[in-house]
């Protein structure tokens, strides 16, 4: 159809297509939504077809964006936009915006197309006498009375040839030869280049966007992931980790991450090798990338132990953790436990980190002694790592909300006498007398005399310590006060001696890494803070209801030429040996699963290796276990991006490096004339002048040249065209 033929409205959607506003619009609009995407932080592509997890991504930027938060996850405000800003990705804004660019290129190169070609193939070969005067690009020269026309044309086409110009004879008589020379002529090609590349670019990203699979998972070493579901019609695509290993730094900082992988289809291997993040296998059309790396994972068998019957086998995926001290407990010489506690609440006067208003520093969990006492464990951070305080106190009504001052964090240990007991000059009890008995608003300590018989002891004024009485509740012969190394007697052939005050730290302290000290009849040792990495799980066999799964490790790594993984593999890493430490390597005691199956089955501690019959079950901790993370793409639109990316670069090269010029050449009985056209950025008028003659000289605003031997005599040349006697 004719252009004058089409209704109106086509005609002005067609203008606006081509129109270069327009363009400049629409690539400005796809810039800025593309830059918005760049700075707000996108929900990951997995999640983002999720309505839960996008909800959990844009509650994770509230404390950035705060009441803007909303006005960005509602935007455009008309539909439900499942994440608005945060999910820009999905919107349909932003396809109609892509969709639009590669219209108005579509559109734009129809509508080029012709003209170009036109002027590819049959360029005008022909200008009037007076384009010589009013060109842009021009420059001329007169001939000497000795230079004859065809020595000068022979000299001008010798001279443009030896420029690399395609030179031909387009008409001559009337005493005149009009020439056409083209140089890079398939140059304006590149428009068209560069428009498929773009062309090509969108494309693909579409293609890949709807026809693309994109799989991200987690896998422990030793075991598989399928890539679709049971029933599915394709043939079945296995991944297998043989074995997830990483490089650490000494403060913990991961260097390098990479796994060792196959690749199954349809029950046969296909492909395998190393895979890193940058470093992928390629097999049954797809691509396997590292994507992250995981070490906290243990593996937990359960067998039938009358049968041997494997009843349960799975590694677990450890993502919750626990920072805390790892005390240990002994009685008379005996061990009863050694375990890392979990500081169940937060200290209430505790200075919030303004960067993290809920990130709790410092906590503390109260371990019950009796039916009246319990033992509060604090642990602070400090500025070469953390503090641990303890003390002894009545069981509070609510353990939530303790102040360190409630919990004698920073004090001093409270004063306590120090007294000597004897019976027909036979000691009897000689030490300090913790004051751990609460009588209203005094602290007394109980000292028992045989056959029921108990003396209290105390202070007057326990902030000062001053005041030592003693009393006993079955006799009033046997109370009073007692001075500072004073003895009295007391009935049934007791002595009692008061040697003054001293700290009771057995009642609250602070202790040192692998310090140990008495606390009434047991002995506390802080071993030091330690994470504790913790699954909730549910389905093993023998638990009452779900099952904590708890991973223990001791020890420290090692650094080593090989990296020694957490299973106790050695594997020598692709690239070359470092002194990093690794993240396991060899360590004074084996890894401890801790196994929480409620009920009367209870609490369950195996070392790696271990087993354990408990109810008829036989548990067993085949070890520590890495999980590593892997991002598996099929992406059909990757072959034509890179030719995209190819296209755009030969596009770009083309007009920025080989732009097309064009150049008219008039040649009189005394005259040369030459006039063109050029791309952007070419100084034509330069290059025909040089076509002309020898050197140039520039004098402010108006070129002026001297030149001497191309067609012989001396002129000059004003920036007119006019030829001034010198």
């Amino acid at each position: 159809m004719r252009r004058d033929t089409w209704p109106d409205p086509a005609l002005w959607i067609w203008r606006r297509l081509t129109s270069v506003k327009w363009a400049i619009g629409l690539i400005l609009a796809a810039a800025l939504f593309s830059a918005v995407g760049v700075v707000i932080p996108q929900v990951p592509p997995q999640l983002a077809d999720i309505p839960e997890q996008v909800e959990e991504h844009i509650e994770l930027q509230r404390p950035t964006w705060g009441w803007f938060t909303d006005v960005l996850a509602e935007f455009p405000w008309f539909y439900e936009t499942n994440g608005g800003v945060f999910n820009l990705y999905k919107q349909p804004y932003w396809y109609a915006v892509v969709a639009m660019v590669a219209l108005a290129i579509s559109v734009c190169t129809v509508s080029r197309a012709p003209p170009i070609w036109r002027t590819v193939r049959k360029p005008p070969k022909r200008v009037n006498a007076a384009y010589f005067d009013r060109a842009r690009h021009r420059a001329s020269a007169m001939l000497d009375a000795g230079v004859e026309a065809e020595t000068a044309q022979a000299q001008v086409v010798g001279r443009l040839r030896a420029a690399r110009y395609r030179v031909e004879e387009v008409d001559s008589g009337d005493g005149e030869v009009m020439l056409f020379a083209d140089r890079f002529g398939w140059a304006q090609l590149a428009t068209f280049v560069t428009h498929l590349a773009l062309l090509l670019l969108l494309g693909a990203t579409l293609v890949t966007k709807f026809g693309g699979e994109e799989y991200q998972f987690w896998v422990a070493e030793g075991e598989s992931h399928i890539l679709f579901p049971p029933g599915d019609d394709r043939a079945q695509v296995q991944i297998i980790v043989d074995d997830a290993v990483a490089r650490f730094a000494d403060d913990g900082q991961a260097l390098d991450f990479r796994s060792l992988v196959r690749v199954a289809e349809a029950g046969s291997e296909v492909g395998g090798g190393e895979v890193t993040v940058n470093g992928p296998v390629h097999a049954a059309g797809y691509r396997v990338h590292q994507a992250a790396y995981w070490e906290h994972g243990a593996e937990l068998r359960v067998f039938d132990h009358s049968s041997g019957q494997l009843l349960y086998a799975e590694t677990h995926f450890l993502d919750e953790q626990i920072v805390g001290p790892r005390i240990r407990v002994e009685r008379g010489g005996a061990a009863v436990s050694e375990e890392v506690i979990s500081l169940e609440h937060a200290v209430a006067d505790e200075m919030v980190d303004p960067e993290s208003e809920d990130q709790r520093l410092s906590g503390y969990t109260l371990i019950p002694l009796d039916q009246q006492r319990s033992l509060a464990v604090v642990m602070v951070p400090s500025t070469d790592g953390f503090e641990f305080w303890y003390r002894v106190m009545p069981t509070p009504a609510d353990a939530f909300g303790l102040t360190f001052d409630e919990l004698g964090v920073g004090q001093a240990a409270p004063l306590a006498p120090r007294v000597e007991i004897t019976t027909e000059d036979e000691p009897y009890f000689e030490g300090v007398l913790s004051l751990d008995q609460l009588q209203g608003e005094a602290m007394l300590a109980a000292l028992p005399l045989g056959d029921g018989e108990v003396l209290l002891v105390g202070f007057r004024d326990a902030d000062s310590a001053d005041g030592f009485f003693y009393y006993s509740p079955e006799r009033e012969e046997d109370r009073g006060l007692l001075a500072e190394g004073a003895t009295v007697d007391l009935t049934d052939g007791f002595s009692l001696t008061y040697h003054g005050a001293e700290p009771d730290s057995s009642q609250q302290g602070s202790l040192e890494v692998g310090e140990t000290r008495a606390i009434g009849s047991i002995e506390l040792t802080w071993l030091g803070a330690e994470s504790v990495f913790y699954e909730v799980a549910a389905d093993i066999p023998g638990a009452s209801g779900e099952a904590l799964i708890a991973l223990e490790r001791f020890g420290q790594a090692r650094t080593a030429e090989t990296f020694d993984a957490l299973g106790g593999e050695s594997v020598r890493l692709a690239v070359g040996a470092t002194n990093d430490s690794s993240a396991g390597g060899q360590v004074g005691r084996p890894s401890r699963m801790i196994l929480g199956l409620g009920g009367e089955a209870g609490r369950i501690e195996l070392d790696e290796g271990q087993e354990i019959v408990q109810s008829g079950m036989r548990y067993q901790f085949a070890g520590p276990r890495e999980f590593t993370g892997l991002n598996v793409r099929r992406d059909p639109g990757g072959t034509a991006f890179w030719v995209g990316i190819g296209l755009g670069i030969v596009g770009m090269s083309m007009t920025f490096f080989a732009p097309r010029r064009r150049v008219w050449a008039r040649v009189t009985a005394d005259r040369v004339q030459l006039a063109g056209q050029a791309g952007h950025g070419v100084d034509l008028t330069s290059e025909l002048e040089r076509l002309v003659a020898g050197e140039t000289e520039s004098q402010g605003r108006r070129w002026r040249f001297r030149r001497r031997g191309l067609f012989g005599g001396d002129y000059a040349q004003g920036e007119d065209g006019r030829r001034d006697d010198d």
